[in-house]
């Protein structure tokens, strides 16, 4: 019995330690990451858009959420931006990339629950100015592929920025 509650005591430390653990390594993860000023979410290297806010570079968790910002005037005067290509990781000019709007990945919100639908009852995603996603392209014909993949809608510059206006 004795050797009994050792192993059982032996097997709660570790699970606390475990536990422990896991919850500051998330905890550091979330301190030493960049995060969007604009939605507070983390900035992913895969879809940042780069603003030049009065002489700084300000760094936005995506395009949309960096295109909001520029038209709302947030954190003062905008200058040229810079997109992130989904595929290379490449900074490229915002006016020159395209764009996919909606389909089924969402950069910023991955790893939130999905709003569900519970039998007899409403469920309904409030306002979230990072969806719906848009994906940034350096070519037209990228941009197409991962439309046909992911579905959504390919958008030039202009019609990304007036999607975000709406």
């Amino acid at each position: 019995m004795n050797r009994r509650n050792f192993i059982i005591t032996l097997i709660a430390l570790a699970a606390m330690a475990g536990a422990t653990f896991s919850t500051y390594r998330y905890e550091r993860r979330a301190e030493t990451a960049a995060t969007c000023p604009f939605c507070e979410r983390m900035v992913h290297s895969v879809s940042a858009y780069r603003l030049k806010v009065d002489g700084h570079e300000v760094t936005a968790c995506c395009p949309r959420c960096g295109m909001h910002a520029q038209l709302n005037g947030e954190q003062g005067n905008k200058g040229n931006a810079t997109a992130t290509d989904v595929m290379t990781g490449e900074r490229i000019a915002a006016d020159s990339a395209t764009y996919v709007e909606g389909g089924d990945v969402e950069y910023c919100t991955h790893g939130q629950h999905p709003v569900t639908r519970e039998p007899n009852s409403v469920s309904v995603r409030e306002y979230d100015r990072c969806l719906p996603t848009l994906a940034a392209f350096k070519n037209h014909e990228e941009a197409e592929l991962y439309q046909k993949q992911h579905g959504g809608r390919v958008l030039s510059y202009a019609e990304a920025l007036g999607s975000v206006r709406k």
